[in-house]
């Protein structure tokens, strides 16, 4: 797909992924059938925002925000959000780790994000824990992984 905004084209960078590609990915839950889908990319000077729904047997079971610059290091993760009904059965750090693969995929050295929730049952706090637990590691207001875009490792 590709979509203008003041004479600029930027073809959109994501594609779909099928269960059997996330299974290829070191994280996924091996007990729901899911797909990671394009929902809808929006085209800026400076940048690409892509929202990828997550798909499951029932439905949209949660969404995946990410930031595509043009000119810098890192793939910026805007949010991450699973349904409740969906929670803590590893969907969330699928969706995770497909950002994450999509900015190794794009050569970006690195992975941002500002960990806040929009949930009021989930706190900051615990929110920044799960983070940490993925790999994340505090700067400031955000969180950074760095990426080692040869094979996939993270060497934070």
């Amino acid at each position: 797909m590709n979509m203008k905004l003041k004479g600029l084209m930027f073809p959109s960078m994501a594609r779909r992924h099928t269960f059997e590609e996330m299974m290829q990915m070191n994280e996924y839950p091996k007990h729901v059938d899911f797909s990671i889908s394009e929902f809808y990319s929006c085209i800026k000077e400076s940048s690409e925002l892509q929202c990828h729904r997550l798909n499951v047997q029932e439905g949209n079971a949660g969404e995946l925000i990410i930031k595509i610059p043009r000119d810098e290091k890192a793939l910026t993760i805007e949010e991450v959000f699973v349904k409740r009904g969906f929670r803590n059965s590893g969907l969330g750090s699928s969706l995770l780790r497909f950002g994450e693969m999509t900015a190794c995929e794009l050569g970006f050295s690195s992975v941002e994000l500002r960990p806040f929730s929009t949930d009021p049952l989930v706190s900051d706090h615990k929110l920044k824990e799960w983070y940490l637990k993925r790999g994340y590691k505090p700067d400031g207001e955000m969180m950074r992984k760095r990426i080692d875009s040869k094979n996939f490792k993270v060497i934070s």
